[in-house]
């Protein structure tokens, strides 16, 4: 079996249409046949000429319960596809599927509707952030419409999978989110003094574009967390983060070099002062951010702990 291309969202979201694109460009073609499950019905539908010019075969599942391990394997059995294709159902639990263990290429895609994704997001939590929970690739369509509100959607979407892609589209096709566009602070600044906001947002960023940061210095309000209490070097600054997205919250945060960490305890609250460098971790065998403290003050638990992306 190749790869699979899970495709999640709500309906209206732009699925339908993105897999009719997907199919019917000529990089996308390949010798055999392609499976298309598709789990809901859209205001689109799929043309059988091109299903057929294209060597795709659709089939329907209608209920929830009979998309299952068991139901799967005999689609595959029945047309022995070289890949399949789903268009899955985003009112459906994505948490807890299971698949045929011969399908190991899944990759998964999640789209949505950017002039609804706020309405989903504030009504529809916990299905929203299983659809991006393990997406490779996240769509955002009609995003020329809030495109002020992007750079927020996309921080969310980062606080719950940090590793996704982002596309954009509009009416006149791609949009480029400029990665420094609408961040809380000025990236190009020597010196960041970052608020709650900030801090979420850095603390998210550095991990993903490191050089950026190199050199900077920052000051910040975090926790201390400590992987081992004997730890006397360094310790761990970081905040909980709650999304518009995600009933659980998530941590974002990073190393802190500090030669007297010894005198700091697990769960007190700290301002840092510090420059950001980039340093190679062997056990994660890549290179991660590091904040080397120049200056720290103790101070009391703040009232809002927990920061929300909201």
């Amino acid at each position: 079996m190749g790869t699979v291309y899970f495709v999640n969202g709500f309906i209206e979201a732009g699925k339908t249409t993105f897999i009719k694109e997907l199919i019917s460009r000529e990089s996308f073609r390949i010798e055999g046949k392609t499976l298309l499950i598709m789990c809901e019905e859209g205001e689109l539908e799929y043309d059988e000429r091109k299903l057929e010019k294209t060597n795709t075969v659709l089939e329907i599942i209608e209920d929830e319960e009979d998309f299952n391990e068991d139901t799967l394997t005999l689609l595959e059995k029945k047309h022995r596809p070289v890949r399949v294709i789903v268009e899955f159902n985003g009112m459906w639990d994505r948490k807890n599927l299971s698949f045929p263990w011969y399908w190991e290429d899944i990759m998964e895609v999640a789209v949505f509707d950017a002039t609804t994704f706020k309405l989903y997001a504030d009504n529809m939590r916990s299905l929203l952030a299983e659809q991006v929970r393990k997406a490779e690739l996240v769509i955002f369509n009609r995003a020329d419409k809030v495109r002020d509100k992007l750079a927020l959607y996309a921080r969310n979407i980062k606080a719950i999978n940090i590793s996704a892609g982002f596309a954009f589209t509009g009416k006149d096709g791609d949009i480029i989110l400029d990665p420094d566009e609408n961040l809380p602070y000025d990236i190009s600044d020597d010196e960041l003094f970052l608020d709650d906001i900030g801090f979420a947002v850095m603390s998210m960023d550095a991990h993903e574009r490191i050089e950026k940061y190199e050199g900077k210095t920052v000051h910040f309000t975090a926790g201390v967390f400590k992987t081992k209490e004997d730890d006397d070097i360094q310790f761990v600054a970081g905040r909980h983060i709650l999304t518009c997205c995600d009933l659980d919250m998530s941590f974002a945060g990073f190393l802190c070099a500090y030669h007297k960490a010894y005198e700091l305890k697990k769960d007190e609250w700290v301002n840092v002062t510090g420059i950001m460098k980039v340093i190679y971790d062997d056990n994660l065998e890549r290179e991660i951010p590091i904040c080397r403290v120049i200056d720290i003050e103790k101070i009391a638990t703040p009232n809002n702990q927990v920061i929300k992306l909201i």
